[in-house]
């Protein structure tokens, strides 16, 4: 745990004070008003919570605000009207939410149900599923997509049945003959249903380009069940449900705080964790500072409670500067090109040894993926061309994409 916590709160502007204070299990109603005051600027507010994705949570506590206070602790008559339609505009896009969020979890559970009747063994993990078990509430956290995860040699039946619903793959993965084009080169395949704009990522792995394997997950050992709508959905087992969404986090440099929050509703609301099958799973998979940055950032924002033993870990990690550069990051809006390379060196650094640490930089250097695909499509028999031609491909659209914008937009992507 950072030894300097408050100078790291100090930190924090005016907008990201109040949005933690918002996203808290027990909203302190006198902070939230304290900080309502310093915000003038309620358009940017509402852009920067849906950017972070905790809108929802930021419409409910000011709801309740509202109706404890009949007036928002504001003095002049102009911020009055000001926060009224304020919070008006935040019920338009909750509601704009809630709506969405109750259609793709009904495509969820429909999905799921197509995949068991084909005898397709399928788990649902992040979106409704991790809304349902953290926040026992579906509606109250944003999700854009669907995550599935399947085993590799069910995708081609799970890819016709998702063809035959009206979805079309974001890959045309009728040209890739080969399973190492295929499976090798991403971890999942977006599809997509152009009239209800709903995606449905299919995963055949959780990682790629971070020597996270996925069997070192055990991810079809001891499931579980989430009741979601009434229905049953198979999920992954709590501890490795928590595993990976802290992971998942650390691999983009927690930057959006509806990550941080997950963490710290999910350790609230889901009883007996193991937190020793966590850490041993973390260790195994190198992880196990990438793992404790997830509980350490709860703890910080938001006081979660953790075992003495991850309490004892985060405080021998100190995490404190890594926490003012994710702090940082919250503040911008408009990332350089470096920031990835710099994210890259974050997610390095994080990883338990020298040995770790070389086969994730090497991984990211030369495993080819989309962009090389995007190139060219080989047959497994030549797909070893495509490691050389993956350093070559980086370069170029860095420098002359991304550096002296030379490129088209497809190329720079």
């Amino acid at each position: 745990m950072p030894n300097k916590k408050s100078d790291i709160h100090t930190s924090l502007c005016p907008e990201l004070h109040f949005l933690i204070a918002c996203c808290r299990v027990e909203p302190d109603l006198e902070e939230i008003g304290k900080q309502l005051q310093a915000i003038t600027n309620h358009q940017s507010l509402i852009a920067t919570s849906m950017r972070h994705g905790v809108l929802p949570l930021v419409y409910k506590t000011l709801k309740n605000f509202n109706e404890q206070n009949h007036k928002l602790l504001i003095t002049n008559h102009q911020s009055l009207i000001t926060n009224h339609h304020f919070l008006s505009e935040l019920k338009s896009h909750y509601m704009s939410i809630v709506q969405r969020n109750m259609l793709m979890t009904a495509e969820l559970t429909r999905i799921m149900q197509r995949l068991k009747e084909h005898n397709i063994d399928a788990l649902a993990f992040k979106g409704p599923a991790l809304a349902q078990i953290a926040y026992g509430d579906i509606t109250l956290r944003n999700f854009s997509d669907l995550d599935v995860l399947i085993h590799r040699r069910d995708f081609r039946r799970a890819a016709e049945l998702m063809l035959y619903d009206g979805f079309k793959p974001r890959y045309p993965i009728e040209t890739f003959t080969g399973d190492k084009a295929m499976f090798e080169m991403n971890n999942d395949c977006p599809f997509y249903d152009q009239k209800r704009r709903i995606s449905i990522e299919i995963h055949w792995d959780f990682f790629r380009k971070l020597a996270l394997p996925t069997a070192r997950f055990q991810p079809w050992y001891e499931t579980e069940n989430v009741t979601i709508n009434g229905m049953e959905v198979r999920t992954l087992r709590k501890e490795t449900h928590l595993l990976y969404h802290s992971l998942h986090g650390s691999k983009h440099i927690w930057e959006r705080l509806c990550w941080v929050v997950d963490i710290d509703r999910f350790i609230r609301n889901v009883p007996g964790l193991n937190w020793d099958l966590i850490i041993d799973q973390a260790r195994k998979l190198g992880a196990l500072r990438m793992f404790l940055l997830g509980p350490a950032l709860a703890k910080h924002f938001f006081s979660t409670p953790l075992p003495s033993q991850v309490e004892e870990l985060c405080e021998q990690e100190d995490f404190s500067e890594l926490i003012r550069f994710i702090i940082g990051e919250y503040e911008r809006e408009d990332p350089a090109p470096e920031d990835s390379l710099v994210k890259l060196s974050k997610v390095i650094d994080l990883r338990d040894n020298l040995y770790y640490k070389t086969l994730t930089l090497l991984e990211f250097l030369f495993r080819p993926g989309i962009n090389e695909r995007r190139s060219m499509v080989l047959s497994d028999r030549w797909f070893w061309l495509y490691w050389p031609l993956r350093p070559l491909g980086m370069g170029y659209r860095f420098l002359f994409c991304r550096k002296l914008k030379l490129c088209s937009p497809a190329e720079n992507s």
